[in-house]
């Protein structure tokens, strides 16, 4: 008994599109550490202060190896005598921070650290239709 194949062909077609918003929320970090030049900090043409010459924001006393770094989401900033440095001037790391120059004995430091952390939030909507038409 011979077989018979139905062919059937089938279009589809998609209109519509989809709707994405999205919200961004960025939150600063903020930390400040202040220091005074003393002689010890002086190393040839460099001024090293470790961390533990500086006060945080609260007067508190800096652990070694406790100072915040800028992170790839950030900058610190560098003052000397309340005035502000230009970049490439120094070398902030967590144990210390090093000027590439030789400071005064009695010369204040402030070193301001913001690091930006940011999370975002997306919705989408879509209104698609699909029709599909069948042929024999």
């Amino acid at each position: 008994m011979p077989v018979i194949k139905m062919h059937l062909t089938a279009t589809s077609t998609i209109t519509g599109n989809v709707n994405t918003s999205t919200s961004t929320t960025t939150v600063p970090t903020v930390n400040r550490y202040t220091a005074a030049v003393v002689l010890g900090n002086i190393i040839g043409g460099t001024t090293v202060i470790p961390a533990t010459s500086f006060t945080n924001d609260s007067g508190g006393s800096v652990a070694a190896g406790g100072l915040v770094v800028a992170s790839s989401n950030g900058y610190y900033n560098l003052f000397q005598n309340n005035v502000l440095q230009r970049g490439a001037t120094s070398t902030l790391s967590a144990a210390n921070l090093t000027i590439n120059s030789a400071l005064i004995v009695g010369v204040t430091i402030v070193v301001e650290v913001v690091n930006f952390s940011s999370t975002s939030t997306s919705t989408s909507t879509n209104n698609f239709a699909i029709t599909t038409s069948i042929k024999s």
